[in-house]
């Protein structure tokens, strides 16, 4: 059901804002939905409601979810982001196939899942660092008896906040390489990380795009 909802979500996004929209889930038990920031409770959230962020101010978040689930009852209302954890950005891309030209062979990646892990230093309440994570699947139709060496790369587009109110936007990228035989697949978990300063003060973060891409296969 969470994936059904992450991609309607996604098909509605057109529609609610004309910018990313950061998709994740909620972490509390029972998560209040508020008229406003600090404002009057209108609904309560089971734990792994999936939701889109539709803006943020200070620590409350404004999102978007399917009354019980069903996706054609959309709401909108605001939580602190507490309770709240990004799993994917709507910038999320990689379904793409790549042909090797001795064997004619075809190779596709597909871009499985994506994650934002921050880690908050207690002493300031700043961030000192992010992982993002990209999961993705490589598969083939290739039926030779040699091996088909792919690489593929990863990039991540990230806006940090700071605690003057400045912005500014990061970008980190990581590839790594396959080997692929007959019919065969493979997966990776590929890491992005994200180091900020002390000076820097940022404590909040946007995820704001994930991309993967076949860079090359060769015939081996």
């Amino acid at each position: 059901m969470r994936r059904i909802l992450i991609f309607a979500l996604l098909w509605l996004m057109p529609v609610v804002m004309a910018v990313a929209m950061p998709i994740g889930m909620t972490t509390a038990q029972s998560l209040n939905v508020r008229s406003a920031p600090s404002g009057e409770v209108v609904a309560s959230l089971p734990m792994g409601t999936v939701a889109g962020v539709l803006d943020m101010q200070g620590d409350w978040l404004k999102i978007m979810y399917f009354e019980g689930g069903d996706t054609s009852r959309s709401r909108e209302g605001w939580i602190h982001s507490q309770h709240f954890r990004l799993t994917s950005a709507s910038g999320v891309g990689g379904s793409s196939c790549e042909t090797e030209y001795r064997s004619g062979a075809e190779v596709c990646l597909n871009i499985i899942n994506t994650n934002l892990d921050c880690r908050e230093d207690f002493s300031s309440g700043t961030y000192r660092s992010c992982d993002v994570t990209a999961e993705y699947e490589l598969t083939t139709d290739y039926r030779g008896q040699s091996s088909l060496g792919v690489d593929v790369s990863c990039d991540a587009q990230m806006t940090r906040h700071a605690v003057n109110g400045m912005r500014r936007s990061s970008s980190e990228s990581n590839w790594f390489s396959h080997s692929l035989y007959s019919h065969g697949s493979d997966w990776n978990s590929m890491n992005l990380s994200f180091r900020f300063n002390t000076f820097d003060e940022v404590h909040r973060v946007q995820l704001d795009s994930v991309t993967c891409r076949i860079e090359s296969v060769q015939l081996w």
